[in-house]
């Protein structure tokens, strides 16, 4: 579904290798990325529920970063833009009542989702929320099917291992820190204020 009157914003689907593998979903809105992460990752199968625990906004600059951060490799997993539904053009008061619709263009996913608040609280106080898969032509019907298994690498084809190896090469190390960690403010560790109210 495309809704060609409203903006199409940034969309990027991070593989992060912290504490555990799990998938970090961003959408920009009002000039922050906002943030969940998903332990299972995301389903292209229609109606499966997948747990996504909402974190803090991160900084724009941070959603075209791949390499090796202090809490783990990062993999760019995918990318592209992303739509609001009509009734979720304020998305502010979307994500407030707990109902994001919305679409993907991405190089892996695209097509329409919905991300619903649950009643759950996590015991640090982090909502958890549910996204899902809606029906569409882009929808595996197919349960014998997993895109993250047939598509784990970067959409730049690198596999963690290989992301991991070359940010210990030097100049790797050295293009990147000062350009992007120092303007992210340590990326997972510092984030920016919350502008979701």
């Amino acid at each position: 579904m495309t809704h060609s009157a409203f903006r199409k914003r940034a969309y990027g689907m991070k593989k992060h290798d912290a504490t555990y593998l799990h998938y970090d979903l961003r959408l920009e809105w009002n000039g922050v990325l906002l943030s969940w992460a998903l332990r299972e990752g995301p389903s292209m199968q229609a109606g499966v529920l997948r747990e996504a625990v909402e974190m803090d906004d991160h900084r724009v600059a941070y959603l075209q970063f791949e390499g090796v951060h202090r809490s783990g490799t990062i993999m760019l997993w995918d990318r592209g833009t992303w739509e609001a539904y009509p009734e979720c053009e304020d998305v502010g008061a979307s994500v407030r009542k707990g109902r994001l619709r919305f679409t993907l263009h991405g190089e892996k996913l695209q097509g329409d989702w919905t991300l619903t608040r649950t009643n759950i609280v996590r015991a640090d106080s982090r909502p958890v929320w549910a996204l899902c898969k809606h029906a569409d032509e882009f929808s595996e019907s197919w349960a014998g099917r997993c895109i993250l298994l047939e598509q784990p690498n970067s959409i730049t084809g690198k596999t963690m291992e290989e992301i991991k190896q070359e940010w210990t090469r030097p100049r790797k190390r050295h293009e990147w820190q000062p350009n992007l960690f120092d303007q992210v403010v340590g990326v997972e560790g510092v984030l920016c204020s919350n502008k979701r109210t």
